[in-house]
């Protein structure tokens, strides 16, 4: 159940950070983009603060909630882990009186904001409510990996409630823009005033964006310590898929703001036409850096760990070409002891042969679902079409070879084993597999055209890919166990530009939408391709 609980940590710790930049960087929004502090605002703008305090309203009551969830878990685990109660001594931990305080102030900023609603042209109140955001990102700084740092702690504490400060105006910001976009079909004045609001934004998104990279640096020099360190240890690579993601947000967020800037009040403009789009991949892309920024807090800084970084030369030997194993070794090799008896020497290598043709196997499926999504707009466009039918075939691939010891190859039932986390996060992969197969077919049948259905598959792959992001094997990782992890955040990043450019495909048209499926495809390729040449390593 601890593998359970770890896992359930990293999602609520994740949750906490997204309903932090929602609550925080709403006011921010609020006060710089919509000055709804202003007395006299017209009937459109006023509409526009209330949906602004609205969002903010519910980042701070989802902060609140997820704070006393997770501080729930750790208790719960502290019980299973020493088996007795752990009060009163629980509540008298640093990080447990962190918690509570920032659930505390969680709470008084739901109280302000709900004060703030009733009279949003009061700058007392907003200014109050301002002060409790503040003490928010303070208090945040408790909670991360600063606080138990020897050396320069005051300074990583500080360059930590800067930085998530910058993340909370950027994430907090554009997805208030979504919520805006959205509610223009309530309140269709909001449509008018939309690019006024994109170009207002420019100036603090470009701010929180030099001081998120500025902080993000020198934090990361701090705990990552060398170029070793960010290739060689598994805190270096969600480092690395945090950044790839950042670059991608940062492309949205330029082409975001030049068709602000070149905006010419047509009904047909790009930055009605297309720009709301890409601010939506852009919410999603900062909310799975989100993500990715609280699988790094589950992980021992690289600069700890110097004596289990693997050097450059073992990184690119996981990335190596190879041939597929298309031959498993068979089940009565592989330790599928009930009472989970230590291993022989034969049945660790049977078992890595069989994890490594799991991995290959899936690999070649991956690749020729690739190859028959390019086809689909050519003559061969009728058997083309078929390829989401490959995600059954991998489902059902997976649920039966994914783990050796349970149902229906071993002796374990299938249910009994969902308190291991890398077990849970298998049978919901299995799920989603099978999920995608049936709504992905449907979806792009004539027929249903246009419907809601096709953004199932977008959501699915963008739920994989966190996933995949919180695969952690362990926390404090050997070397051998992040070299055969280290591929699976590459899957993950891969599997988050699929599902973004699947969304963008639909609701994009013409050539773009063309250009979107093609990299979306491109990505499904490199995900197959990493599987294929997937090894496993001994020890």
């Amino acid at each position: 159940m601890e593998g359970l609980a770890d896992f359930l940590d990293d999602l609520l710790g994740s949750a906490e950070l997204v309903a932090l930049a929602i609550g925080v960087g709403g006011l921010v929004w609020g006060a710089v983009v919509l000055r709804g502090w202003r007395p006299g605002l017209g009937a459109d703008e006023a509409a526009a603060t209330r949906l602004c305090l609205r969002l903010s309203l519910g980042g701070a009551a989802g902060l609140l909630a997820a704070r006393f969830a997770d501080l729930t878990v750790k208790a719960w685990l502290l019980t299973m882990t020493l088996g007795r109660w752990p009060f009163p001594a629980f509540l008298q931990a640093p990080l447990v009186v962190a918690g509570t305080l920032q659930a505390v102030l969680a709470a008084l900023q739901v109280a302000a904001l709900l004060w703030l609603e009733r009279k949003p042209d009061a700058p007392l109140r907003w200014g109050v409510t301002g002060s409790l955001a503040v003490a928010l990102l303070i208090n945040g700084a408790w909670l991360a990996h600063a606080v138990s740092r020897l050396e320069y702690r005051a300074a990583l504490m500080t360059l930590t409630a800067l930085h998530e400060s910058a993340a909370a105006v950027w994430v907090g910001g554009v997805l208030q823009m979504v919520t805006l976009w959205r509610g223009r079909e309530r309140i269709p004045e909001l449509r008018a005033w939309w690019p006024c609001w994109l170009r207002r934004f420019a100036i603090p998104g470009a701010a929180a964006v030099v001081v998120l990279i500025g902080t993000g640096g020198l934090l990361g020099t701090a705990y990552v310590g060398s170029w070793r360190g960010l290739i060689g240890t598994s805190y270096g690579a969600v480092l690395i898929t945090k950044l790839a993601l950042l670059a991608t947000a940062l492309a949205y967020a330029a082409l975001n703001h030049r068709s602000a800037r070149r905006e010419t009040g047509a009904p047909g403009a790009p930055v009605y036409r297309r720009t709301p789009y890409l601010v939506e991949v852009e919410a999603v892309t900062l909310t799975l850096i989100v993500l990715a920024a609280s699988t790094l807090s589950s992980q021992p800084p690289a600069i700890d760990t110097p004596d289990q970084t693997a050097s450059p030369a073992e990184v690119a030997r996981v990335f190596t070409p190879k041939w597929p194993r298309l031959a498993s070794p068979p089940h009565s090799a592989v330790n599928v002891s009930v009472d989970w008896m230590p291993e022989t020497p034969e049945q660790a290598s049977a078992g890595q042969r069989w994890s490594e043709f799991n991995h290959n196997v899936s690999g070649l499926i991956l690749v020729a679902m690739a190859l028959l999504s390019l086809l689909a707009g050519t003559r061969f466009a009728p058997i083309a079409r078929l390829w989401p039918w490959g995600f059954a075939l991998l489902g059902l691939f997976v649920l039966i070879r994914s783990d050796a010891e349970t149902w229906p190859l071993g002796p374990v039932p299938f249910f009994s084993r969902l308190g291991d986390a890398e077990v849970l996060q298998h049978r919901i992969a299995v799920l989603l597999v099978f999920a995608i197969a049936l709504i992905e077919f449907r979806a792009r049948a004539p027929r249903n055209a246009g419907s809601r259905l096709a953004y199932l598959f977008p959501w699915l792959c963008l739920v994989g890919g966190g996933l995949l992001l919180t695969h952690n094997h362990s926390g404090f990782q050997l070397k051998s166990q992040y070299l055969t992890q280290i591929s699976h955040t590459a899957m993950a990043l891969f599997a988050i530009l699929l599902g973004c450019g699947r969304w963008l495909e639909l609701r994009l048209d013409g050539g773009t939408a063309v250009w979107a499926w093609r990299v979306a495809s491109g990505a499904l390729l490199m995900i197959g391709l990493l599987l294929v040449f997937y090894r496993e390593l001994p020890g």
